[in-house]
């Protein structure tokens, strides 16, 4: 598979998320780019196994946007449930 492909055929799901799952996705990728930030700062202290506070922040947002996809899935799963529910009960 080409590379244009692959980005058409990303565009093309893309287009097609619910909207709390594109917002989820990117909050998720700030977090991820805060997360890269806060582990290679050198300023920051690193110990091991110790988490400092950028760091912990920015598993938070990831965190915050993995939540946010899965309510935008959920949301969407029951809004498409109730609109198939109603032209169901239309067509008897």
């Amino acid at each position: 598979m080409s590379r244009v492909a692959v980005i058409e055929r990303v565009s093309e799901t893309a287009q097609q998320l619910p909207l709390g799952s594109k917002i989820g996705f990117a909050v998720m990728v700030l977090g991820i780019a805060a997360d890269v930030v806060a582990h290679l700062n050198p300023a920051s202290d690193h110990h091991h196994g110790g988490v400092t506070g950028p760091e912990l922040s920015a598993h938070l947002v990831v965190f915050v946007g993995m939540a946010l996809v899965l309510v935008g899935v959920i949301v969407d799963g029951v809004r498409s449930g109730r609109r198939a529910g109603r032209s169901a009960l239309n067509g008897r």
